[in-house]
């Protein structure tokens, strides 16, 4: 809840999406959030994954009349002057943009997505832009179909920004750090100029081998560097998962498995109940 409490001063209302299922014994989120105003609950009972937890935010925000959208994971920790700085960008930033990424420091990296700028209003044009701390324009968002429901999880957000692109629209990101923020759990391997690799579970390791694949299939022609770049990156990661990282044989298994089904387009929730 403490998170809450840091975004609330910012913004006119915050809507927390719950996807976790009633057995998994976790808290309560309801009788937590009783004491907080301002915000709005709603419990899925089931996990609908990241994608659809964000469309239904956004349907909430354009029914509600909201022009903007923030869009959050629930460990990052906001900055004070996060909502202001982004609203103020969107003003400098011309054509205005669908899409507004937050710098952020990484604690496991010990340094920020991109350079620091000299000035608060500094901003770079991206290809892309992680979920968390993005600034949405709703009623364009909308426009051009709202997250791809049928990612389910992962490579949502890269997906997302490039469709924008594809659109006309503008993908930015502050330089100024306006939050903290990790990619991974933390305990991923630690390596020389690199830093801390992220750590996940093998399940998402399958959903980033399938989205990956289905997203370059989909934009390789429009956006070749990107595709190339995260093909590479694709495959550094399985390397350094079958040679560095712990439960190897189950991570590649699951890799592979995500490359088929993404070969395939067999998209939504993963089904493989050995993940």
């Amino acid at each position: 809840m403490e998170r809450i409490r840091q975004i609330l001063p910012q913004v006119g209302k915050v809507v927390v999406v719950d996807n976790t299922p009633p057995e998994t014994g976790s808290m309560d989120v309801r009788a937590a959030m009783q004491e907080l105003p301002n915000t709005e609950l709603i419990e899925n009972r089931v996990n609908k994954g990241i994608a659809e937890a964000l469309n239904q935010g956004l349907a909430f925000a354009a029914k509600e009349g909201y022009e903007w959208l923030l869009t959050l994971d629930q460990d990052t920790q906001c900055h004070p002057d996060m909502v202001t700085t982004l609203i103020r960008l969107s003003k400098i930033c011309q054509p205005r943009p669908l899409v507004l990424g937050s710098n952020y420091f990484d604690p496991q990296t010990n340094r920020t997505k991109v350079p620091v700028g000299q000035n608060d209003d500094d901003f770079l044009a991206q290809k892309t832009v992680i979920t968390s701390g993005c600034l949405i324009d709703v009623k364009l968002a909308i426009s051009i179909g709202g997250f791809r429901a049928d990612y389910f999880i992962d490579q949502v957000d890269h997906e997302f920004c490039l469709r924008a692109r594809a659109n006309g629209y503008a993908v930015i990101i502050s330089r100024k750090p306006l939050m903290t923020h990790s990619v991974g759990r933390p305990g991923g391997v630690r390596l020389p100029f690199l830093g801390v690799l992220p750590n996940h579970p093998p399940v998402r390791k399958y959903y980033i081998a399938r989205n990956t694949v289905v997203t370059v299939a989909n934009y390789w022609r429009r956006e070749p560097l990107w595709c190339t770049k995260r093909l590479i990156r694709l495959i550094l990661g399985l390397f350094e998962m079958a040679v560095l990282e712990r439960n190897r044989l189950r991570k590649v298994r699951a890799f592979f498995t995500g490359i088929v089904d993404g070969l395939n387009q067999r998209l939504g929730a993963c089904l493989n109940t050995w993940l």
